[in-house]
């Protein structure tokens, strides 16, 4: 008969996933991605550094604001949805993942520490990984944008590029999005949200970019 674990949320909260645990074995690499996904998460991306102090995840809610990427990302994931329906304590929220004290990003080793207390490294190795081959991909789309929005800009006068900045600027956006989503583990923000919407991002620019080639063409004539 397979053991119940408490949650540390709860004590009569999720039960610890059973699968086998092994050591990670994790390359620099993904290391290095998933590290900067977990900063981007933090603090870096959204604040300046926070006022010293605990804080509660109301107040996290209330200062990133609920209609926030960071939030509503959240709120759309498995622990998020767990929070909104489910007894206080049941699933983690902002405090128990990001920090206690809210007084440093939260680092892919104490995020290591943190998932620990419910899931086998496997799981969370898992996770990690494919999290990080859909940032890298994200980020090639993004390079893929920005030499293409290089290049316009030393053929095309800066009043001539409003639609392509446009479209960089949403698609960096959209890039944010990915990340969040990846390190709050929430679908809508790792695809609806984020690679799909990236995606429309760049055939638009591609398209603005054949736009002006085009035109300029005719004007040569």
């Amino acid at each position: 008969m397979a053991r119940h674990i408490q949650s540390p949320f709860r004590r009569s909260g999720l039960a610890r996933d059973n699968a086998p645990r092994r050591t990670n074995t994790q390359s620099p690499a993904i290391w290095l991605l998933q590290l900067i996904a977990f900063w981007l998460l933090g603090f870096g991306m959204a604040h300046s550094q926070p006022p010293a102090g605990k804080f509660t995840d109301a107040q996290c809610i209330a200062c990133h604001g609920p209609k926030s990427a960071e939030v509503h990302g959240w709120r759309l994931s498995k622990h998020g949805v767990l929070v909104r329906i489910s007894t206080p304590g049941r699933a983690p929220g902002c405090v128990a993942c990001h920090t206690a004290e809210a007084h440093r990003p939260a680092d892919a080793a104490r995020m290591d520490q943190i998932c620990g207390r419910c899931h086998s490294p496997r799981y969370i190795a898992t996770l990690r990984e494919n999290g990080a081959r859909m940032i890298e991909v994200g980020n090639m789309k993004q390079r893929e944008a920005l030499a293409l929005l290089t290049r316009a800009r030393a053929e095309f006068p800066a009043a001539a590029l409003r639609d392509m900045e446009t479209h960089y600027r949403h698609l960096l956006q959209h890039l944010r999005n990915l990340r969040l989503g990846v390190a709050h583990q929430s679908p809508d923000y790792q695809w609806w949200h984020g690679h799909p919407a990236l995606d429309g991002d760049l055939l638009r620019l591609k398209g603005a970019y054949d736009a002006l080639v085009r035109g300029h063409a005719a004007k040569s004539k």
